[in-house]
């Protein structure tokens, strides 16, 4: 053999080494400092653990959770997740539709099961009223046996007819009734497994669905009667819903009152009270101070409550990015 027939994961078989390296992280003495132990291998990865994303990875500030374009008519969660107003509509007849359709489907699977003990309760019952008899009448198991066979041989020559023929296929019919009803043991399923009717199956249950619409990003349940219509406040006056789509994110929207663009860099909130959307830095400089709506006739007393910080996803910079990113699961071996 030659000279890399000695390298690394090119044995037949996994060392206990591999098994650590595939499960925690390289197998390289330069990198783990020549300790190959199970700390070193948690220290260091083939990958990376998290990921962060790039800036076209990030949902914009003004954009809708589940289409990810522009908001025409924008409603915010009390969570701060923002939605379209159709989207969101259409969103919540469609959940609706599944949840009908899988509590269906789990009705089914109760009924079914019902009907399963049911069937295996009067099958129970019957065998023992069959043993009742034959106690009753002195018979023995060999001969109920016997008398299952001759059932099974009296229904095979009534249906094929009269003739040797006949009565051959009446013997061979009783000798293998009598065969089958003998193999009582462990194995008895297994004597026909090629047979479609036995080969194992894997029964997949249904778990009973959640009756409630929930949001798809905080799992929280979704009503439209609790959500705040959003007022963005256009960079230039005038702009309609078409002009602003086709612009930058930081070009599209401005806080009112400090003037400076709306992104995931400069972080917006929603005022309950009047649905305006400002910039997170003039809620913590001005608003905050006063607690009052300033866009409101007259002005009206804020709580903490009435101000819902908008989800933002962060720009791709470490520093600026909230979300986890990605999140990249090492697949381990069985036992660790």
């Amino acid at each position: 053999m030659g000279k890399h027939s000695k390298n690394n994961n090119d044995r037949p078989f996994f060392s206990n080494a591999e098994r650590k390296a595939a499960a925690y992280g390289r197998h390289a003495s330069s990198m783990l400092g020549g300790h190959n132990t199970g700390a070193n291998f948690t220290e260091w990865g083939w990958g990376t653990e998290t990921r962060t994303l790039d800036s076209d990875s990030m949902k914009d500030i003004d954009a809708c959770s589940l289409t990810l374009q522009p908001c025409a008519t924008p409603l915010v969660s009390p969570s701060g997740v923002l939605y379209d107003k159709q989207a969101l509509i259409e969103y919540i007849l469609a959940r609706k539709k599944e949840i009908e359709r899988e509590t269906k489907a789990w009705e089914a699977q109760q009924q079914s099961d019902e009907r399963t003990v049911q069937a295996a309760a009067a099958a129970t019952q019957q065998s023992r009223i069959e043993e009742f008899v034959a106690q009753q009448e002195g018979l023995s198991q060999a001969d109920l046996r016997a008398r299952a066979a001759a059932a099974v041989g009296s229904a095979s020559s009534s249906s094929g007819g009269g003739g040797s023929g006949s009565s051959k296929s009446v013997v061979s019919a009783a000798y293998m009734g009598r065969v089958l009803l003998s193999d009582q043991g462990k194995h008895a399923a297994d004597t026909s497994f090629w047979a479609p009717s036995q080969t194992p199956d894997a029964k997949h249950r249904l778990e009973k669905p959640d009756s409630v619409v929930r949001c798809p990003i905080t799992n929280e349940p979704l009503r439209l009667k609790a959500m705040l219509e959003a007022s963005f406040t256009p960079a230039q006056e005038g702009d309609e819903h078409e002009a602003l789509v086709g612009k930058a994110a930081n070009e599209r929207y401005i806080c009112p009152l400090t003037k400076k663009a709306l992104s995931n860099v400069n972080p917006a909130c929603v005022l309950r009270p009047s649905g305006k959307v400002v910039s997170l830095a003039c809620v913590k400089d001005f608003i905050k101070k006063d607690m009052i709506d300033p866009f409101t006739d007259p002005p009206t007393k804020l709580k903490e409550k009435d101000i819902i910080e908008l989800r933002c996803e962060g720009t791709g910079f470490a520093a600026r990015t909230k979300e986890s990113a990605l999140k990249v699961t090492t697949a381990k071996p069985y036992g660790f």
